[in-house]
């Protein structure tokens, strides 16, 4: 079987899919499967990815595709590529980003070597200014990824495929890596880093998670809400969690943090409370939770988070 399976979401990525095709062809590790799941794309992105694996012919073997029956959404998208996967370690690669050429030789080197179950990498992310910022991907517990304080990403994550087998897959398409990261950290007996800057996260003002507007904001928090009622029902059922744990109050209330920018509106706000209403009570006493965070929530219950930040706005 091979070291590595490599799942690539496809949709509405030709303008990416080349550069993202030729820094997987490039990678220095040889013994690599390539899972390219087209989520019935409408543009010509498997056609250019064509293109890119005619100019890798000693990769085409590798290359598996599989065509989803109807547009899905990365989270269905995510579980049929862990379906389709036979290596002995699997990581995501999103169709619009691109990997450095050693990044999966690197993983795969010191999770064999230490007999890891995941291994983690830091990564670039493009800003929308253009600027690329580096940023620590390391992932010391679960309590880190629920407070918000470790990447939930899939795509700098090395993880040992037996740990994937029978997980609760994620029903929404935002938060659905934080469903999979959750669990398979939970699972693990041994993590490592990579201290290096292995992928580069591309900024895209058309993607799901960056669309503007009251609408596009509720959209993501429901689905949002929809992975993270999902995940903390099952760390309570599951995991021994009694769903009062410091990391979990601030888990819950990260999910109502996309209704932020609107929730002057009164129909928002009303979302915005009704979402894990139990937190109220404890997030002001919760350790881990920023003051500036505390600060903002007990500005949204008086009415008064869009005058001040307004005001912080017009002096900067």
């Amino acid at each position: 079987m091979p070291a590595v399976s490599v799942i690539i979401p496809v949709y509405n990525v030709e303008a990416y899919m080349a550069d993202c095709a030729a820094s997987l062809f490039s990678q220095t590790l040889a013994d690599i499967e390539y899972i390219f799941i087209d989520d019935c794309t409408p543009d010509r992105s498997m056609a250019v990815l064509e293109e890119a694996l005619s100019r890798y012919p000693e990769r085409r073997a590798a290359v598996k595709t599989f065509r989803m029956s109807r547009n899905s959404g990365q989270a269905a998208v995510r579980m049929q590529g862990l379906a389709l996967a036979t290596g002995d370690y699997v990581i995501h690669c999103d169709s619009d980003d691109t990997v450095e050429p050693d990044a999966y030789r690197l993983l795969w080197e010191k999770a064999v070597s230490e007999d890891l179950d995941i291994v983690t990498s830091d990564f670039l992310k493009e800003d929308d200014n253009g600027t690329w910022r580096r940023i620590d991907g390391r992932c010391p517990d679960v309590a880190a990824l629920l407070r918000d304080q470790a990447p939930w990403n899939l795509v700098c994550r090395l993880v040992r495929r037996s740990l994937l087998e029978g997980l609760v897959a994620p029903v929404a398409d935002m938060g659905e890596d934080m469903v999979l990261a959750v669990q398979a950290t939970l699972r693990a007996r041994r993590s490592g880093h990579v201290g290096r800057p292995l992928y580069r996260y591309r900024y895209r003002a058309s993607s799901i998670s960056k669309a503007a507007g009251a609408a596009a904001a509720v959209a993501r928090w429901k689905a949002l809400k929809a992975n993270a009622e999902l995940l903390t029902g099952l760390l309570v059922r599951d995991f021994g969690y009694t769903g009062t744990e410091p990391e979990l109050t601030a888990f819950k209330y990260y999910t109502r943090h996309h209704l932020e920018p609107y929730v002057s509106r009164p129909d928002v706000y009303r979302l915005w409370r009704g979402t894990f209403p139990e937190v109220d009570r404890r997030l002001l006493l919760t350790p881990g939770v920023s003051a500036e965070t505390k600060f903002w929530f007990v500005l949204i219950h008086l009415h008064l988070f869009g005058s001040v930040k307004r005001l912080t706005a017009h002096f900067r």
